[in-house]
């Protein structure tokens, strides 16, 4: 069986005996062991996938609301991040065709199961081509940590939208978090992070949204934050290339942009 279904099959048994038997002590130091072997397991075999990502979020948000001092399972779970984004970095922005209203509506509805929660909301705000160029497993991969991370930094009242827009070549996502606010002072320190290209360390991003900075500049991409109506605003813009042109003619058009 390969690592990957291995893997998705431990989970899918945790998550079973999360739902039958509940967040206890016992359920913890379970999910501690088997997620400490699957790390193991996935180092080894150099194989993580957008999947594993989703399912090392909602068991790190499960741990956090259960007990912060529980912090063997927080550092597995950090260590398969880890892996994953050596595995992303590592693999070339490939041009494909998917349908991308369908690709982030299945990511939203599989991030409302994992994380239980109904307050999570996909608003497609015009009319969307069925069919883009693009890199899907990055732009997987930015929308579930964004929407990851606003729910782990969320309270229970908090409602999180993602509006999906489309100008002319640009694919616009925003990530809102109702009831999650900062200061004036502390975006400019953050937007003034993601703006720049020459930092190796970041004081404002954290660990996740250098990730997701990370991806967005391989997709030549812009990710910005602000705060409207008390509420905070990721935005994600990507560049993409409709089914006009011809495959030949969007490799030419991508290395004419780069």
């Amino acid at each position: 069986m390969p690592i990957e279904d291995e893997g998705q099959n431990k989970i899918n048994k945790l998550t079973e005996k999360l739902s039958t038997e509940g967040i206890n002590s016992t359920t913890i130091k379970q999910i501690d062991s088997e997620m400490q072997k699957l790390y193991c397991q996935l180092e080894e075999s150099e194989q993580v996938s957008i999947n594993c990502i989703e399912w090392i979020q909602y068991f790190r948000l499960i741990v956090n609301n259960y007990d912060r001092k529980k912090v063997n399972i927080i550092a597995s779970l950090n260590g398969m991040i880890f892996l994953f984004r050596q595995y992303i970095a590592s693999t070339n922005v490939r041009i494909e065709t998917f349908n991308i209203e369908l690709l982030i509506n299945n990511t939203v509805i599989r991030m409302r199961e994992h994380f239980e929660n109904e307050n999570i909301k996909l608003n497609v705000q015009n009319d969307i081509k069925t069919v883009l160029i693009g890199d899907s497993f990055r732009i997987k991969a930015v929308i579930s940590q964004l929407i990851g991370s606003a729910i782990i930094n969320s309270s229970k009242n908090s409602k999180i939208t993602i509006n999906l827009n489309q100008y002319s070549e640009i694919l616009q996502f925003t990530v809102q978090n109702i009831g999650l606010s900062t200061s004036k002072e502390k975006l400019e320190r953050i937007n003034a992070e993601l703006e720049n290209l020459n930092l190796v360390t970041y004081q404002e991003l954290g660990e996740g949204l250098a990730f997701i900075k990370h991806l967005t500049d391989q997709l030549k991409g812009r990710l910005r934050a602000k705060e409207e109506n008390n509420y905070i605003t990721f935005s994600f813009e990507v560049p993409i290339t409709s089914l006009n042109y011809s495959l030949g003619e969007c490799y030419e058009r991508k290395e004419e942009n780069n």
